[in-house]
């Protein structure tokens, strides 16, 4: 019979962690959080009580803490191993909590190996207290922001939209962006290319000034075609390019959105289950450290794969200045397993996750730029080329993606003269902004400081659940919706979705953590001028109406001027003078 009682979050953890343990443990999955705040907000939190949470049992959970509750009461040892993180120390907690346990034993380990876990049992501690209420307050502050702006927006815009802490941050960036491409206006320019023939062989050449102008453009394709051409400079320069560091959470995701084409939250699933399996490190992270005994495990690799010479053992500095160090980067457990996990999603992603680390301790890749300059013999402006040659692999011999293609130039010298095969013009305009991809805006929200690792995929998911942003292809658009929602939040609370407010709360959160900042002092001082700028906003009028269409659409019924408006299904125009008259038309 087990006396020892282990309790991790996941059914899948849970089976692997109790084939290394024996029969001396039983291992449980709390599956997940087992209590959360109740749904409605009138009883959630105790404001009055320095901001007291009244949790609630979550009711497909019932029947997990009965079975924990009957397994703590025969253990002799209860070992509460849920992930290493701040809502890992807070499921912990709440698991203590709901069981009644009196003084459970914390246990964090951030590989699921033999090793780790008989390692991590040798060194319990207790619950984190400063931890558990990092988390608290975020997800105290979460529902207060939530809850007090979404009923404001039901009242103010349409009933059923909603706001969030952290996800109309990430809205307005994008609303941003959008009303940038909006207010785009394009210039016209020509771009003119060239093909030359040298002995050597032939190669191609832009021009290195781009004409605004028609007439330009055909005096110098004119005079070109006409011309004769040499060679009027050759540049060469080696260069070295350095791996880059193993992945964080947001590497991570952004690898594999560019590369793979998995969203933040597909990239998490499939990271999530090589972690329960054992294949690689806790996938939640703002790390790039590596242990000491990783990178001699990784260095042994680099050289039985690739030899001596491509080994560099390399240590990386955390940009974060708020990183967990105690963490490491996404690794493989096994740097010598070459493939793991179920084939599709699991298997693409761990031998993404295998080369990165691998690549991290190699040497640069060597490159020779070449740069060429082709003159005519007209008064026109000079024409060039680039080239580039790999002289050493280096880390691009792993990370074989990560290397671009090579353009070999001909062997040309100074001096030589060359022969235009042809020569055309190509009017072009000036491009707007690009919209973000999700792997742009979790880079985005990286470097701003708006979120954590653990909140990327779920901020990603959550704007596009609510209708706000709609996902084409790669590309992330704003909705008619969500340009309203965010507009109306930018106008009536410019400071509590701004990047400053964001990521300064974050910055508090993660004193909360450290033990330099209390919980109910930091809830107290956001709460009561935020309290305040909800009650100033109540007499607002109802934000009916969006701004005047273009003067050609006017009322069917009518012929009066009409106005865009918000409906359930999204933006349409309205007669000015509704109710009186009813006249509406689409936005086309």
């Amino acid at each position: 019979m087990a006396s020892k009682l282990l309790i991790v979050e996941s059914p899948a953890k849970a089976r692997t962690i109790q084939q290394y343990l024996g029969t001396g443990y039983e291992v449980l999955a709390s599956v997940g959080h087992v209590r959360d705040l109740p749904k409605s907000n009138k009883d959630a939190v105790d404001i009055e009580n320095d901001f007291t949470p009244r949790y609630v049992i979550s009711p497909d959970k019932r029947e997990v803490i009965e079975k924990i509750t009957r397994a703590a009461a025969k253990a002799d040892e209860i070992f509460l191993a849920t992930d290493p993180d701040r809502e890992g120390e807070a499921i912990a907690w709440h698991i203590k909590e709901a069981v009644g346990m009196k003084k459970p034993k914390r246990v964090v380990f951030h590989e699921i190996t033999k090793a780790a876990v008989v390692e991590a049992l040798e060194h319990p501690r207790l619950i984190d207290e400063n931890l558990r209420q990092a988390q608290e307050a975020r997800r105290v502050l979460d529902r207060i922001v939530g809850y007090d702006l979404s009923g404001l927006i039901w009242k103010k815009v349409r009933y059923g939209l909603s706001a969030g802490r952290v996800q109309s941050p990430a809205l307005r960036i994008l609303a941003e962006r959008e009303r940038e491409i909006k207010a785009f206006v394009p210039e016209t320019y020509y771009s003119l290319d060239a093909l030359f023939k040298a002995k050597g062989g032939e190669f191609p050449a832009a021009c290195t000034v781009e004409p605004t102008t028609a007439e330009e453009s055909e005096r110098i394709v004119t005079l070109g075609r006409a011309s004769s051409w040499s060679i009027a400079e050759i540049s060469e320069r080696e260069e070295e390019r350095n791996p880059r560091p193993p992945f964080t959470t947001s590497t991570l995701q952004q690898v594999a959105s560019t590369r793979l084409g998995f969203s933040p939250s597909r990239t998490m699933r499939a990271a999530q289950k090589l972690y329960e399996s054992g294949f690689i490190t806790y996938m939640r992270t703002d790390s790039v450290n590596l242990s000491v005994d990783a990178v001699s495990k990784i260095a042994e690799v680099v050289v039985k794969e690739f030899g001596k010479d491509y080994l560099e053992t390399r240590a990386y500095k955390t940009k974060s200045k708020n990183a967990q160090e105690a963490h490491e980067a996404v690794r493989p457990t096994d740097s010598n397993r070459a493939h793991a996990g179920s084939p599709g999603d699991e298997q693409h992603l761990y031998e993404l996750i295998r080369a990165r680390t691998v690549a991290s301790q190699m040497k640069a890749a060597k490159m020779l730029r070449t740069s060429v300059k082709v003159k005519a013999a007209a008064d026109i402006p000079l024409f060039s080329t680039n080239g580039s040659r790999l002289l050493f692999p280096g880390w691009l011999a792993c990370d074989t993606k990560a290397r671009g293609e090579d353009v070999e130039l001909p062997k040309l010298a100074e001096g030589e003269a060359v022969s235009l095969v042809s020569l055309g013009s190509l009017e072009k305009q000036t491009e707007p902004p690009n919209r973000y991809t999700e792997a742009g805006l979790v880079k985005e929200l990286e470097k701003r400081g708006i979120g954590r690792p653990s909140t990327y995929a779920s901020i990603m998911k959550t704007i596009q659940d609510r209708g706000y942003v709609e996902k084409t292809g790669r590309t992330l658009t704003p909705t008619a919706t969500g340009m309203v929602v965010s507009g109306w939040l930018e106008e009536h609370f410019a400071e509590y979705v701004s990047d400053s407010f964001t990521a300064e709360m974050e910055d508090e959160l993660d004193e909360i953590a450290r033990g330099e900042r209390g919980y109910a002092a930091t809830l107290q001082e956001f709460y009561t001028p935020f309290a305040k700028a909800v009650a100033s906003k109540e007499d607002l009028p109802k934000a009916t109406s969006l701004g005047a269409v273009p003067a050609e659409f006017v009322c069917p019924l009518c012929s009066a001027s009409m106005e865009f408006k918000l409906g359930r299904g999204g933006i349409f125009m309205s007669c000015t003078r509704y109710p009186e008259c009813e006249g509406a038309r689409q936005e086309d």
